[in-house]
């Protein structure tokens, strides 16, 4: 193998891996398994974007304001994405990974992961997005934009948004069973569920 195609394995291979570490992570936040991670994650769905809610503003209203965060990305994702990366770095080492791999690895990681799952997402709750115009990416963002639609609006019985955890690509959604092109119509007793869920999260909304 060529060291070109060495280098293009890796950066395949790094979005691969930013996707389905994105992929598991946005799943873990909906779980509910870590309260104060869910937390923050939930105001997104419920307050600022809830099921009743419009989906697209014409400014994104950031969820992270008065919280931990950097930029717009919130502790949430900030801190178990800190411990991938502590982890990786560990690995690399235990492996000996040549230095110019490692820089590929997480360069493309980081940049991958913060074109998907920060900005995409943001841009897919703005009103009258260049991308809806584009001739050439309109249907994808469309289609992309619809499905994440899905996953702020379906509910499970017990109250969980557990549909569409990809942003841009659903690769992993297929793979694991999480896909939704479109629900039911809309359920007051799961929106109940989620309410009750989620208090924590809703304040006076409720």
């Amino acid at each position: 193998m060529t060291s070109v195609a060495i280098l293009a394995t890796w950066a395949t291979g790094s979005c691969i891996s930013a996707e389905l570490l994105g992929y598991w992570l946005h799943r873990l936040l909906h779980s509910g398994a870590i309260g104060f991670l869910s937390k923050n994650h939930m105001k997104h769905h419920m307050v600022m974007y809830g099921p009743l809610q419009e989906q697209r503003s014409k400014t994104y209203r950031d969820a992270t304001e008065g919280n931990v965060s950097l930029g717009n990305i919130g502790g949430e994702w900030l801190i178990p994405a800190s411990l991938l990366i502590v982890c990786a770095m560990g690995l690399f080492h235990l492996f000996k990974v040549r230095w110019l791999y490692q820089l590929i690895y997480f360069s493309t990681t980081l940049g991958w992961s913060f074109l998907m799952f920060s900005y995409l997402h943001d841009v897919q709750h703005i009103e009258g997005f260049w991308m809806e115009r584009n001739w050439l990416l309109k249907r994808w963002f469309a289609s992309a934009r619809n499905r994440h639609q899905v996953h702020h609006q379906a509910i499970t019985d017990d109250g969980l948004m557990n549909k569409n955890f990809g942003i841009g690509l659903f690769i992993f959604d297929r793979l694991f069973g999480t896909l939704s092109e479109g629900e039911s119509a809309f359920n007051q007793d799961r929106y109940q569920a989620a309410q009750k869920r989620f208090q924590s999260v809703l304040g006076n909304r409720s």
